[in-house]
């Protein structure tokens, strides 16, 4: 996954590379803390041994977040409040690892461009 980010005042950009992982780019947004991504990355972590029925969720208006004992699942708000039907855009499946790894990375680029 290749990706990047830029920042301008109080908002934090995400450039995906590859089509299939743009969903990540709905967490282009204003106000991002290292605090409020750490909080997302402890939600995923507290997910990984947690069945279905009780997984660790997050969302924002763009997109949705669960997280449970199976992986990771994301789910593009905007492209369902558009009326996309092609499954293949409307979530994303990752391992806990791989959204982990992007996230540290955000917090990072958050902490240095605050």
């Amino acid at each position: 996954m290749n990706y990047s980010f830029k920042s301008k005042e109080d908002w934090f950009y995400i450039n995906l590379q590859e089509d299939k992982y743009k969903i990540l780019e709905n967490f282009t947004n204003y106000g991002w803390t290292a605090y409020k991504v750490q909080e997302i990355i402890d939600g995923v972590e507290k997910g990984k041994t947690k069945p279905k029925e009780s997984a660790c969720e997050w969302a924002n208006e763009d997109v949705y977040v669960i997280s449970n004992e199976n992986g990771l699942f994301l789910i593009d708000l905007m492209a369902q409040r558009a009326g996309e039907t092609d499954q293949d855009k409307l979530g994303l499946q990752l391992t806990h690892q791989e959204f982990i790894q992007f996230l540290q990375h955000f917090k990072k680029f958050i902490e240095q461009n605050s």
